[in-house]
């Protein structure tokens, strides 16, 4: 008969340990068993140290409920470049990366036509629920299903999903081909579809614009919700030099800016994040989201994050208050699905499509290296140097940090491509200021990259659609932007690429991990918590195991 070990207090506070861990096996559900609802909060523009930066002004209810009682990752990333808003959304819901599911920018240049597209343009759709070509928009460009697109097949379309966003490419590339797309046009102060999607609005839609909660949110000035010379510490002072010149202080006059610029001010204002979070309200509500038996799923965007960040950068008090008046809305919300649904029926995720730099004069007067790079100087330099290597220009375009070539002009000078991108690859990193990194698209199709700066670089290149030459500049280095105020985000390095990413709901434990993962693996975790197939060109990995620890 085995020595039986004596239960020590330690010993016993060690089993009490094992048998109560919401990561164990006991406390999972069935395997057959799905939430009724999964929602998906993008957030457009929020770098991961948002979280912390404004957590003393944070309620107990949005952004800290989400990492108390979620699972949440601290080290996600985008894990591509170029990092823009359309291949965040599509990476997040197809589970893959540019190089497959082709969506490298929001606008690229096509080789065959000579010109640049938008990344859901579609001149064969019509737009519907207004007379605006911002309607004529569709998946056309994605290369992959979506999440949603495979839930749908999955329940023979009893189950739904609905998208949206004040960007049409912010619910667009997540409800896929077969989700119902729907987004802001503010030209008519209206919520929009286009007739990939549906005939006609629905009901509900046309009940919610039928309120114009527009006008009632832009009648009002944009005012601090704390007072400005106490509560924001974490900002630099409120009129500087490095925010757009349309509005620098507060209170911002927001009935006189929509006089002057129309209904796009919502965008610019977090008055914008109340309308979205509306509409995912009008939706629930309207669409019957999460009232039966078949799981739905419901994707919203956060823009005016983006529209704000751009406008005035990191270091602004627009971008903190932003931020601390969508934790009160993120709050209400998380009631609000508790009281319809419950949530422990609902799965909950949320994370950003990218981040974003801080202001380079901003940084370079603290004593920081940063700069301005111009892409029609950089061009210049590119033609210049092969009339005279060459005696001809065989630049089609520089764009999204790449050099795309004139194949036919090349053929007819009998010149190898792979050696005119190595020259030019060579001339980019020697000639031009600020650019530290090049690889060629022969170098990217032929190589495989595992880690690293190039890993990404091989991440965000698709052999159809993106160029010759791919480059990337000293971290701080932004392009040419609003006269050298606001900010942009394009950059290969972590301010643009580190993510937040939280799992909330359901039985998801609370808890934490450090562990690398990307923004792709996303859409796999999702289709193992609902039992339905992965999306077609799926890359990521399922994070089930990091978040049960097993």
């Amino acid at each position: 008969m085995p020595a039986r070990i004596p239960l020590t207090p330690l010993l016993i506070v060690f089993m009490l340990m094992l048998v109560a861990s919401p990561g164990t096996a006991e406390t999972r559900r069935e395997h057959h068993e799905r939430p009724k609802l999964v929602v998906g909060i993008m957030v457009d523009q929020m770098r991961y140290d948002f979280f912390y930066r404004f957590w003393d002004q944070y309620g107990e209810g949005g952004f800290r409920r989400l990492l108390n009682e979620g699972f949440s990752f601290a080290n996600a990333n985008l894990d591509y470049f170029p990092p823009y808003t359309g291949p965040g959304h599509a990476s997040v819901y197809t589970g893959t990366v540019p190089a497959s599911h082709g969506i490298i920018a929001n606008n690229w240049y096509l080789r065959d036509e000579d010109r640049m597209t938008y990344v859901v343009a579609d001149p064969e759709v019509e737009p519907v629920g207004a007379d605006s070509d911002a309607g004529r928009m569709s998946p056309r460009w994605l290369l992959a299903s979506t999440i949603a697109d495979e839930l749908i097949l999955h329940s023979n379309q009893r189950s739904q999903a609905v998208a949206f966003s004040l960007k049409d490419r912010g619910s667009i590339l997540a409800a896929g081909r077969l989700g119902k797309a729907f987004w802001f046009d503010s030209v008519s102060g209206r919520v929009i579809s286009s007739s990939h999607y549906m005939d006609e609005l629905p009901e509900w839609v046309h009940a919610f614009n039928d309120r114009d909660l527009v006008a009632d949110l832009l009648a009002e000035p944009w005012e601090t919700l704390l007072p400005l010379d106490e509560g924001y510490a974490a900002s630099i002072e409120d009129r500087n030099p490095y925010e757009y010149r349309f509005s620098r202080t507060f209170p911002h006059d927001v009935p006189a800016m929509k006089a002057q610029q129309g209904r796009q001010v919502l965008q610019f204002n977090p008055a914008g994040d109340v309308f979205t979070a509306s509409f995912a309200r009008a939706a629930i509500e309207g669409a019957g989201l999460g009232q039966d038996e078949h799981t739905d799923l419901l994707a919203i965007s956060f823009s005016s994050p983006d529209y704000v960040g751009h406008a005035y950068a990191p270091a602004s008090v627009e971008v903190q208050d932003t931020y601390l008046r969508l934790d009160r809305e993120l709050a209400a919300f998380l009631d609000y699905l508790d009281e319809e649904i419950g949530l422990d029926q609902v799965v909950i995720f949320l994370t950003a499509d990218h981040g974003a730099a801080h202001n380079p004069r901003y940084v370079r007067d603290l004593g920081f290296p940063a700069e301005y790079y111009s892409r029609t100087r950089i061009s210049e330099q590119l033609e210049n140097w092969m009339e005279e290597r060459y005696r001809a220009n065989l630049l089609s375009s520089f764009s999204n940090n790449q050099v795309f070539l004139d194949h036919e002009l090349m053929r007819t000078l009998q010149r190898d491509p792979a050696e005119v991108q190595a020259d030019v690859a060579r001339f980019m990193l020697n000639e031009v200021d600020g650019v530290v990194g090049a690889m060629t698209a022969t170098t990217l199709e032929n190589s495989e990259f595992t880690q690293g700066l190039r890993r990404r670089v091989q991440h965000g290149y698709h052999q159809q659609r993106s160029g010759d030459v791919t480059v990337w500049f000293r971290p701080q280095w932004l392009p040419e932007f609003m006269d050298g105020t606001g900010t942009t985000h394009a950059s290969i390095y972590s301010y643009d690429n580190r993510v937040p990413l939280v799992f909330f709901g359901w039985d998801i434990p609370a808890g934490e991990s450090g562990a690398p993962v990307g923004v792709a693996d996303i859409a796999p975790t999702l289709a193992m918590i609902m039992n339905t197939p992965f999306p077609s060109n799926v890359t990521g990995r399922p994070l089930l195991d990091l978040i049960y620890g097993r």
